[in-house]
Parts: C-alpha cells; structure tokens; sequence
C-alpha cells in the first residue's frame, strides 16, 4: 500500500473507531436507562448485566456500522479539504477516485464481512443475549416447559400442529388438530380431544382422521391411536419463537421451506432473507456517498456533516424498513423489497461521485 493510501485510510479508520465507539456507548446508556428498573427489581448480577450487554454488542455493532461508515467518509475527506491537502492532492494530477482507493476498497471488505458478521456473529450472540435476560437476570429455570395457549407449531414434516393449550406436567395437548398439506392443498387432518407424550410418541384420545382424496373425505373414528411420521418432542412445542431477526439466512431459508410444506405462505421470511443479503451492501453504498459530498465543493461544517449523517442514514432504514414490509405482505416484488434502497442510494452515489472534484 502506498503512503497517500495509508494515509486518508488512517483518517478514515481513526474516524470509523471514534464513531462506533461513541454510537455503542450512546446505545447502551440508553438501553441501560431504560432496564436499570428491571435489573434492580430481578437483582440481577452485575455479571450477568455485563453479559447482557456483551451479547447485545454485535447487534449494535452491525446497526451503526453503515452510519459511522459514512460519518468517516464525510469527515475523513472534509479534514483533507480543511487541511488544503484534498486540493494539494488535486494538483498533483489525483483524481478523487485514485485518492479514496484505500477507502474504497476497505468498505468493500467491511460489507462482504458484515454479511458474514451477521450470518456467524449476530444471530447466535442476540440469542445468548435473550437467553441471559431470560434465565440468569429474569430467573426462570431453563429446564422448564412452559405451557401455551392457542399453540401453533410447524413440524419438521411440514405437518402444522393447532392446540387450545399446552401443558407441561405431564405434557400434554388439549383439542389438537394436525393437518398434513401437499401442495398446499389439505389432505388428511387429525383431530383429537387431547394428546398425552408417552414413550417418545403422541398418543392421540377421542379423535377421527379425516383424508381427503380425489375431492373425497374418508372419516375414521379413534379412542386411543399413537401419531405416527416425525415426533415432535414436547420441548419444541414449549421452546419460544425465534424471531426473524435471530436467525440466520440459513435458518430462514430452511423454515420458510418448512412452512411452504405445509400449506403456508413463506413470502414474509423470503423477504427477511432477502434483505439479510442486501443490507450489508450499504456499507460500500454509502461510502462512496459519504466521500462524493464530502468532496463536494460546497463545503459543510462539523454540525452539518452530522447532521446529515443522521438525514441519511435514518433515511436508509424508513426506506429498507418500508421496502420490507411491502415485501413481507407481498404488496411488491421480493427483488424490490431487498434491494430498492440500494439501488437509489447506489445512484445518488454515482451522480455525486461524479459531480465531485476531481
């Protein structure tokens, strides 16, 4: 690497630093304001607040790094134009393109490794995160089945498991329905007044299965039958629901074909998938932005660079939080729901790219 590249990508970096240091620590204080009640009325540990915030910190990392990316792009080339070296470099027959090539480059490494950030590092830390609030500050044991209400389970069969309640000890389904799709269509469903877990299997009580075939319904009665196909252990119908956010693509890639199988409609996780790929592309987006204004000749001051940091960035996240909704309801394309915002701050960044001084 060259001196120049050194250089503006030492600015840059000390720049990068400062910002999500200062974003984290906003973070924090601010969530801590907001819990410190909790945490004195569960007397929770200061280990396990420590813990607590440690495991949130990935997640904080990954939502105010496109903002700090861009908050070191803007003041890294207004420190070289203040200094009168972004002009030197001018001079010397530098185009802005060959002056911010270490920037460049390092954004493009920063957003192929959010990518892999949020895939290895998010999702399993904001589950740790939950799991410390859960059991080590909020007490709860985490051996124990909790019972549920108004239960709706997909099996790993496809199969979709409908009870009024759930209870644990011993556990035990009341007024279960269990419908069995192909091709969305339904084509056999059980139903049984309850279901008791015994010797690894679901033994069905007071119940019929109906199958469905050829626009036929074939109806046979049962006192006591055992659930055949995969057995789905009590404590999967007991764990939580994981929110989309704490999964992997992985993971939403296997259950929305989950819920395909049965009869559902995976269009809401497609779309969390989708932007799961483009929002670490934003990182590279909104650099080069960042570096077109502030290679603008109109000039900004400290303030004005913040706050249009801010503009921006909150900006991205209504358009990429829009964009997604739409998606998840199916009102547009899924192609348009991950990478609309993309592609008009991709343009926003060119045209001013090219305005800029070079």
């Amino acid at each position: 690497m060259k001196l120049l590249d050194r250089y503006v990508l030492s600015h840059f970096l000390r720049v990068l630093v400062w910002a999500l240091l200062a974003f984290a620590c906003v973070f924090v204080l601010v969530d801590l304001f907001d819990h410190v009640d909790n945490f004195i009325d569960d007397d929770a540990q200061l280990l396990s607040i420590g813990k607590y915030y440690l495991y949130l910190l990935p997640r904080i990392i990954d939502l105010t790094l496109p903002v700090s990316m861009l908050l070191a792009a803007l003041f890294t080339m207004g420190i070289l134009s203040k200094n009168q070296e972004y002009t030197a470099m001018l001079s010397a027959g530098q185009s802005l393109a060959r002056i911010s090539r270490s920037i460049l480059l390092f954004a493009l490494l920063v957003a192929v490794g959010s990518g892999a950030w949020r895939e290895f590092v998010v999702a399993p830390a904001n589950r740790l995160h939950h799991d410390v609030k859960r059991y080590e500050i909020g007490g709860e044991a985490r051996d124990r089945l909790r019972g549920k209400r108004n239960l709706t389970y997909i099996g790993q069969d496809g199969r979709v498991y409908v009870a009024s309640r759930f209870r644990p000890r011993p556990p035990t389904l009341e007024s279960l329905s269990v419908q069995t799709f192909r091709d969305s269509v339904l084509i056999q469903r059980i139903d049984a007044r309850r279901a008791v877990f015994q010797d690894g299997a679901w033994i069905l009580q007071d119940g019929a299965v109906r199958d469905f075939v050829d626009g036929r319904e074939r109806i046979r009665v049962f006192d006591r039958e055992r659930l055949g196909g995969t057995v789905e252990a009590p404590a999967d119908l007991a764990r939580r629901d994981v929110k989309t956010e704490d999964m992997t693509w992985r993971e939403l890639r296997d259950f929305a074909a989950k819920v395909r199988r049965s009869g559902g409609d995976p269009t809401p996780y497609l779309a969390d998938m989708g932007q799961k790929i483009s929002f670490p592309v934003i990182n590279f987006l909104i650099v080069v932005l960042g570096i077109s204004l502030g290679a603008s000749r109109r000039k900004t001051t400290l303030w004005a660079g913040f706050g249009l940091t801010l503009g921006l960035a909150v900006g991205y996240y209504l358009f990429m939080n829009f964009g997604l909704q739409l998606g998840r309801s199916g009102a547009v394309d899924l192609w348009v729901s991950a990478w609309a915002g993309n592609v008009v701050y991709a343009v926003a960044g060119m045209v001013l790219f090219v305005r800029a001084n070079h």
